[in-house]
């Protein structure tokens, strides 16, 4: 059976919001490829379609499907995407009757069921890891099961009008000498655009080094998909994989979208000492997390290429880290960004504004030591309660929380309509305090002065700035 991958037809406007002008195209979608990757090996045919980046509208995506034989349409999905991928799958459908669809990502793997209820037009949903339950219905469906998902640890879908789930079992969480390498000669590596926040030479490209996060911050449910357990890549197989980027797609820099590389302090020195052993050579960035690093980790880290640091500092009020359970300090927040800026990273913050139970003050608070601490790049977000989250939860017991809706309202980038209405603030000076974050923040002088010194000096590709202004220019 011909497989597609692909991602759905989805505006920028929707992704990015009005940051559209400044960002990226969509990021390289490692998770995806990864199960490319792992059913290729087992001998399946696999071709990838990025409709959005090939500029298809769909009457031309229609005229793709009609003009190729696929079995089987494999997509992912967000929240906030979900709207739009639901039109994919449905338009699939009228195209191609025949044609059988999966759909996984965090959207399907934390809501199954309502997922499921929104649409006929999805067969399979693969929840939480998905290289070992998608192997298995493929197999199910090439052999001629009757009900190929049946008993299958990892998949939902509808039995008789009635929705069955079978939640991810054990042996779907991969290790990670077992972790697949994409197969990116399928992906269109020439015209993938990484986020600027984490680029500092074009091309770079995304590679995701572990799966698991066992830290239970209110805003998040990765955990609830990918596991608590941290599973690292190994160092040598990982280290084969950039190379390759380097060498065969001309990558100038690489981006881990970890969501805490810095996690296992052992994997990382090993990492460090290896990738500078074999003499790679490209700049590389990673998230973190203030109380997961020490000055001889960020020593290593530096010798061996890290440049850009991620951290998730989220506020300046010890009263709304507790809130959202980040399991950090105030105090964490500046002795580890006061020390990775005097080692030489260009260092990257992110703040949440207007958390519940804040204050105007409050999120002013953050704004001004955010201003004092001057981090190259602040970036900030009003909350986003995503659903089956505990700040879902925190927010609707707080009031002020649209239960009614819509998915693309769940956006990290656009907060024109906010999900969460803070009921000490209101709607319109939460927007307001929003802007006033990005305008004085970047009208700071030092942080003016560090970024200039970056530009001025070429320690970064100019057109990163370029872009950045522009998006700054559509808030």
């Amino acid at each position: 059976m011909k497989i597609l991958f692909q991602e759905p037809l989805i505006s920028r406007r929707i992704t990015y919001g009005k940051f559209e002008r400044g960002a990226g195209n969509n990021t390289f979608p490692y998770g995806m490829a990864c199960v490319a990757s792992y059913v290729m090996d087992r001998g399946h045919s696999v071709g990838y379609l990025e409709p959005n980046i090939e500029g298809m509208d769909f009457k031309s995506y229609g005229s793709y499907l009609r003009s190729n034989d696929f079995g089987l349409v494999g997509m992912s999905s967000t929240t906030l995407q979900i709207n739009q991928t639901i039109k994919t799958f449905e338009f699939i459908k009228k195209t191609t009757p025949g044609i059988v669809t999966v759909m996984g990502g965090v959207h399907a793997s934390i809501m199954p069921a309502e997922t499921l209820a929104a649409t006929g037009a999805i067969d399979y949903l693969v929840l939480g890891e998905g290289e070992v339950p998608f192997s298995r219905l493929l197999a199910g469906i090439e052999g001629g099961a009757d009900e190929p998902a049946a008993g299958i640890c990892g998949l939902a879908f509808k039995k008789n009008g009635r929705v069955v789930i079978n939640p991810p079992g054990p042996e779907n969480s991969l290790q990670g000498s077992d972790f697949p390498v994409p197969p990116y000669n399928i992906f269109p590596m020439d015209k993938y655009i990484a986020q600027i926040t984490y680029t500092k030479r074009f091309p770079s490209y995304s590679v995701v080094a572990s799966r698991g996060c066992p830290f239970k911050c209110a805003f998040c449910n990765g955990s609830a998909v990918l596991g608590s357990k941290t599973r690292y890549k190994d160092t040598e197989r990982l280290i084969t994989e950039i190379i390759s980027l380097k060498e065969q797609y001309g990558a100038k820099g690489i981006i881990f979208l970890d969501s805490t590389f810095t996690l296992n302090k052992q994997w990382v020195a090993e990492f460090c000492r290896r990738y500078t052993e074999k003499k790679v050579g490209l700049p590389w960035a990673c998230n973190s997390r203030v109380d997961t690093v020490n000055e001889q980790m960020l020593r290593l880290m530096k010798k061996a290429g890290c440049w850009e640091i991620l951290y998730g500092a989220e506020s300046w009020n010890q009263k709304s880290l507790d809130i959202i359970n980040k399991g950090t300090t105030v105090e964490q927040n500046e002795r580890t960004l006061k020390m990775t800026m005097a080692l030489g990273f260009y260092t990257y913050a992110s703040y949440i504004l207007c958390l519940p139970g804040e204050t105007e003050a409050d999120a002013l608070n953050t704004i001004r030591r955010a201003k004092d601490i001057a981090t190259p790049i602040a970036m900030f977000y009003l909350p986003v309660p995503y659903p089956k989250t505990a700040l879902y939860e925190i927010c609707r017991e707080r009031g002020m929380l649209r239960e009614d809706a819509d998915w693309e309202d769940f956006n990290a980038w656009d907060f024109s309509n906010p999900v969460y209405i803070n009921p000490l603030i209101g709607k319109e000076r939460m927007q307001r305090i929003l802007r006033r974050a990005f305008y004085s923040y970047y009208l700071t002088p030092k942080v003016i002065y560090k970024n200039m010194i970056e530009a001025v000096l070429f320690r970064q590709d100019i057109r990163k700035f370029i872009y950045a202004f522009r998006g700054m220019m559509g808030i």
